[in-house]
Parts: structure tokens; C-alpha cells; sequence
């Protein structure tokens, strides 16, 4: 028999069990909670209650495919969940939360959401839940209100913003982030940097993701590198046919409601780029990431130069690779990204081979990186965007540094010769100044390249910069909330190919095989450039240093540091 020893209400809410508050338990009472503790499932179907639409409060009956969420999410730390609207992810991942504070002491979860009244949302769903438990299976109840609870056993759940101050000095052994693909791409970048290693740092610390996808940003990335093996992350992806009731004839119900656009990014999960990207849906779709052969820092590497190779008597067997590498410059002071590419171009399709990004690397610094690099690939061509304090970085590499393959500009839009020996005259300038005519050509270019897979990227920050590089008036810029400084040195890169010249440095015809029309009215616009070439044979070196060992250069192979 149950005896009641006192009143049990907290702050006069009858379904709250308040502290102190005793039972004498029965021994079915004691076997009951032993088996909620060793049956997360059991627990869930038994004793958790849920609103339903069209019944009201209804027991929580979990569907095949919530028995294996529940199990995949409480039997591993770090799990990212991907399914459709309305399937049931914010409430199962609540009920997951209930069992857990529930029946462990002193945990500590932290529920986020992009704004604090979403994460209160899926709040006010693990209240309603514990308000609907028997008061036996409660723990006394310390504080609730609808940003945060703290239960008699030392438990606390607490909502926040997705913010770097959300959570800062507050220990948490479960972090939970709902609908994490809504997060704007600024705010989750700055969150994961300073938030993510902290509550990482422990052994049993659990992390939770869950999402409907939304082009192809941070939890693009997150689920990505799971898929590769390149983080811890345990994925699980349900589908809408695993929910019974949609089979074909509601999806199409669907289709008609969404449209094919939403439809395909919030019911069948596929990820999309930004609505009006310059490369279309189905490319962007293709475009699949690797990991890459060496990173160091802030440059990622997927191919080693090619090195000339020759036989006893002096014959090529195999020739050197040709290489071109475009850079963006930033101020270095936290905000947009100094950024560069490094493309082969010794035959088509060319391949981004490299690339480096950096938002806090002084002006200064920045030609030494790009020195080292470019002349790893055997000399690569640099062109250079003059655009605000890109004039610094140009002038540095040419004027200090002496590289000779800096490419040079007409600054006129005159078809000029190709400079050449080191002249310098008043009408060609080292570098491009990126105008709305460069930038047109450029991105009509760059469209053409990748669409028609003349350009291969493989670069998952490239890939994540292309799909939320969208039409702003009548030009293309990133998204609210993104970069496109990994873009801009390929749109360059676009324009660059345009340029007769382009065919001397490469030895090849990029117009084969395309639209010559286009071409033809391109070339009719384009502003000629030539290089710097001092005459001397380029030096095959035997070690490149950079500031933090950067690389070290061998003369047979690179060892990548």
C-alpha cells in the first residue's frame, strides 16, 4: 500500500512531486523503476504521455524506426540525426532526456535551438511528459520554469540560444541542438570553435544533433565527415517511408502542398544548395567531398605536385605539372577569410589541388604563405585580387620577393600585349581589380566550368561556399550570414581562362568542346594580362620553410608535415 506523508505538490502544481516528499514503495513500485532504468523503451511506452493532434494526451507508442533513434541516441556520445519535418525527433530526443535525468544523478543537459523560444519549445515538451509521470516515479522537484529545471537528485535541463555565451562556464554532460541546420552559418562556425571542444573534453559527455537539412553548411559538414570517418559522430537517417501511413500517395500529397524544391530538402532529406545559386541543384548534388591527402593548419592538400621525371639519357618520361593558384586577401582581423586556391591546369579538367584559409592572418604574413606554396607547385602562375589591401600582398610577392610568375593586368581596358622580363609600365598593374565586368565573365565562366565538370572540386569548404553563393541583384554574392571568399578566387579563376593568354600559359584549348559563342562574346569584353617572367629557369627547390613548418619539399617526393 502507498502512504502519502505529506503534501506533494510543488508551488501548488499537483502533477510536480515537490522535495522531501516520501513514499513508502511497494515491492512492484521498486521492480517497476529498475526495469524503466534498464529499458529506456520500456519506460517511454509505459509511462510517457504525448499530445496528440487528433486524440489529445495519448501514451507515447514508440514506431519501429523511435525504438531505434531512442537506442542509438542513449547507447553512444555523439549521434547526428537526420530525418524529415513532423517525424518525431524533437519529442523522442525530449523523451531520451526525461529517462536520462530521470535516472541518473547530477546530469547536467543543455538544450539549444537557434533561438531560446525553440529550445524552450522542446522544454515545454519534456515538462509535459514529467508532469504526466506518476508522482512514485518522480524526483522532488528543486526548480521549474520554462527556461531551465532542477530535479532532487542533482539533475538540471536548461535552454539557450546558439551562441558562444550560451553555455560559457557552465559544466554540461549532454548537449542537445535542435533543428541544428537552421543555425545561421556565422553563429554555429563562431559556437563550434569556442563551445564544442570544451564540452568534448570529458569521457562521458554526450552530444545530440538533429536536423532537417538545409543546403550545405555546418551540419552538412558534421554529417559528411560521419559519413568519411573523420569525426565520432554516430549518424542515423530515417526516412518517411520508416512512419507508418506515408507511403506514395502522401508523399505526393506533399509535393503538391512544398513543391519539389522543399519537398526534396524537408521530406526526402536530400541536401540543397540556397534558392538562385549560380551552379544549378543536380550539380551541387554531385559534387561529393574527399578528404584530403594533408592538412596543416589552415591548407588543405588533395594532390602533390608533379614533378619532372626523366630517363638515364635524359628524357622526359613524365612532365611537370603546370599549376595556377588565385588569391582573395581580408584585413586578417577575424571577419572574412584570406583565401586561396591552387588549381591544375596541365590538361582539362583542371582539379583544385589546394587550399588555404585564414580570417586572422596579418597582411603582412600572408605573401610568405602564398610564396611558399606556389613555389612548391613547381612556380605555380599567381594572380592576385588588388581589390582593397590585395594591392599590398601583389606588390609584396613581386617587389620583395621577386616571383616571377605573378601574372600582370592591363589596367585599360585596351587589348594590350603580354608584359613580359620584369617591365612594369604605367598601363599594366600585378594582380586584377575584380569590377562588375571581371566578376560577370567570371561567374559565367565558372558556371560553365563546373556544370560541365571541366573544373573538379573536392574541397567540402568550397562545396559549402558554392551552395549558399546566390544571386544578389544582378550580380552573385554569399548568403546572408556566409562567406564566399573560396569562390571569388574561382570566379577569378573563371575569368582567367577567357583570357587568350590563358592558352599560352596552358598549352591547351579550352575552347574545344564549349560554347564557342560565348566564348567569342566573353573574349570581346575580357581585359588582356600578361606575367613577370625574369628569364631564368625556375629552381627546382630542395626545402620550402614557412612560418609553423608549413611543408618540407624533398627533391624526389613531398613529405607533408
Amino acid at each position: 500500500m502507498l502512504i502519502r506523508r505529506n503534501r506533494p505538490s510543488y508551488n501548488g502544481n499537483s502533477n510536480l512531486k515537490q522535495i522531501g516528499f516520501a513514499f513508502d514503495f511497494e515491492p512492484w513500485h521498486i521492480e517497476e523503476i529498475a526495469h524503466c532504468i534498464d529499458d529506456p523503451i520500456y519506460f517511454i511506452e509505459s509511462y510517457c504521455k504525448i499530445v496528440s493532434l487528433d486524440r489529445g494526451l495519448v501514451p507515447f507508442k514508440l514506431y519501429e524506426c523511435q525504438k531505434e533513434k531512442v537506442n542509438v541516441i542513449l547507447n553512444n556520445r555523439k549521434v547526428i540525426l537526420m530525418e524529415g519535418r513532423q517525424q518525431g525527433k524533437t519529442i523522442t530526443s525530449a523523451a531520451c532526456i526525461l529517462w536520462y535525468t530521470l535516472f541518473q544523478d547530477n546530469k547536467t543537459v543543455a538544450i539549444l535551438a537557434n533561438k531560446a523560444a525553440a529550445a524552450r519549445e522542446v522544454m515545454s515538451r519534456y515538462q509535459a511528459m514529467y508532469e504526466n509521470l506518476p508522482l512514485w516515479l518522480q524526483q522532488g522537484v528543486k526548480e521549474w520554469n520554462k527556461g531551465s529545471i532542477e530535479l532532487e537528485n542533482g539533475s538540471k535541463v536548461f535552454t539557450a540560444a546558439t551562441a558562444t555565451s550560451g553555455i560559457r562556464g557552465k559544466s554540461v554532460n549532454w548537449l542537445y541542438i535542435d533543428e541544428a541546420a537552421i543555425i545561421p552559418n556565422n553563429i554555429a562556425e563562431e559556437f563550434f570553435t569556442a563551445t564544442y571542444p570544451t564540452i568534448m573534453a570529458g569521457e562521458t559527455t554526450k552530444v545530440l544533433m538533429s536536423s532537417t537539412p538545409l543546403g550545405y553548411n555546418h551540419f552538412w559538414k558534421f554529417w559528411n565527415d560521419a559519413e568519411q570517418g573523420l569525426n565520432d559522430f554516430v549518424r542515423l537517417f530515417i526516412p518517411y517511408t520508416s512512419i507508418p501511413g506515408r507511403d506514395e500517395r502522401w508523399a505526393n500529397e506533399q509535393k503538391g502542398v512544398l513543391g519539389e524544391v522543399k519537398f526534396t530538402q524537408e521530406v526526402l532529406c536530400n541536401f540543397l544548395g540556397s534558392s538562385y545559386t549560380l551552379l544549378d541543384a543536380d550539380t551541387l548534388g554531385r559534387m561529393s567531398p574527399k578528404k584530403p591527402i594533408y592538412t596543416s593548419g589552415n591548407l588543405d592538400v588533395y594532390a602533390e605536385p608533379v614533378r619532372q621525371e626523366v630517363d638515364a639519357a635524359g628524357k622526359v618520361i613524365t612532365p611537370a605539372g603546370n599549376y595556377c593558384v588565385v588569391v582573395d586577401t581580408s584585413r586578417g582581423v577575424g571577419g572574412d577569410y584570406s583565401a586561396f586556391v591552387v588549381i591544375d591546369i596541365t590538361s582539362a579538367p583542371y582539379t583544385v589541388v589546394a587550399k588555404y584559409r585564414d580570417n586572422k592572418i596579418a597582411p603582412m604574413l600572408y605573401p610568405s604563405i602564398i610564396h611558399t606554396v606556389a613555389r612548391n607547385y613547381n612556380n605555380a602562375y599567381v594572380l592576385v585580387e588588388i581589390n582593397d589591401n590585395g594591392q599590398q600582398i601583389a606588390d609584396i610577392l613581386y617587389h620583395e620577393m621577386e616571383y616571377e610568375n605573378l601574372l600582370w593586368c592591363n589596367r585599360d581596358g585596351t587589348k594590350g600585349q603580354v608584359v613580359s622580363g620584369g617591365f612594369a609600365g604605367r598601363t599594366v598593374q600585378p594582380g586584377v581589380r575584380t569590377d562588375k565586368k571581371v566578376k560577370r565573365i567570371g561567374c559565367s565562366q565558372l558556371k560553365t566550368l563546373v556544370e560541365g565538370q571541366r573544373l573538379l572540386v573536392w574541397d567540402r569548404d568550397i562545396i559549402s561556399e558554392f551552395s549558399t553563393f546566390v544571386e544578389v541583384k544582378d550580380s552573385y554574392a554569399a548568403d546572408e550570414g556566409y562567406h564566399d571568399d573560396l569562390v571569388m578566387p574561382l570566379v577569378l579563376f573563371g575569368w582567367l581562362t577567357t583570357n587568350p593568354y590563358f592558352r599560352d600559359m596552358t598549352n591547351l584549348n579550352i575552347r574545344e568542346n564549349m560554347f564557342e559563342n560565348q566564348i567569342r562574346q566573353i573574349e570581346d569584353e575580357l581585359t588582356p594580362f600578361g606575367f613577370i617572367d625574369d628569364g631564368r629557369e625556375a629552381e627546382k627547390p630542395e626545402q620550402f620553410m614557412e612560418a609553423g613548418d608549413l611543408w618540407t619539399v624533398q627533391k624526389s617526393s613531398t613529405n607533408w608535415l
